[in-house]
């Protein structure tokens, strides 16, 4: 290529480079290494139920696991995790919410999910991922799971409701009418 063509590449880059600093953080400009005139960038940030951590200069995004919450609602990977929530749960009402990690409705619903999670304190809310592992996914085999985000409703440790769907109304309809007076 003749050198003034590459000069003017070079500017059309700076250009660009400049024009999107206010939009990326430093991780996405530096992997901005092809640029041209219609190239854009969008920064990524990871949902609010993960977290993130460094391990030999790699960021590795980790999901909740058993034990940890988000709100008030409690992951569980497997069935043994669910029976022990279950089991704390009683006579209560548990609403588990099934979803994979890639599913976008799933994660459209979830902040709703744990809204409703905050606003009911005496029902259990539980999240299951249902391909984080081998027992994650013989449970959603187990369960018959065939679409996602998938709703249960569970008392005593019985089914009293399942539905799919990421329609926050029909969430919010369905939970509220399987909870008792006490639990409202």
């Amino acid at each position: 290529r003749p050198t003034h063509t590459r000069a003017r590449d070079a500017t059309v880059h700076d250009d660009a480079r400049r024009r999107t600093t206010t939009t990326c953080d430093v991780r996405a400009m530096m992997t901005m290494t092809t640029m041209t005139k219609t190239t854009t960038s969008k920064a990524v940030y990871a949902p609010k139920m993960t977290r993130t951590r460094r391990v030999n200069n790699r960021t590795l995004v980790i999901r909740a696991g058993a034990g940890e919450t988000d709100g008030n609602v409690k992951f569980a990977n497997n069935k043994a995790e669910f029976e022990a929530v279950s089991a704390t749960a009683g006579a209560g009402l548990v609403a588990v919410q099934i979803s994979t990690k890639t599913c976008g409705p799933c994660k459209v619903i979830y902040p709703t999910f744990v809204g409703l999670s905050n606003e009911l304190p005496k029902v259990t809310f539980v999240k299951i991922m249902g391909d984080t592992d081998l027992e994650s996914r013989a449970l959603m085999k187990e369960w018959g799971v065939r679409v996602v985000p998938l709703f249960f409703l569970f008392r005593n440790g019985e089914k009293v409701g399942e539905w799919s769907g990421a329609k926050a109304d029909v969430l919010r309809e369905n939970v509220l009418a399987a909870c008792n007076a006490d639990e409202k």
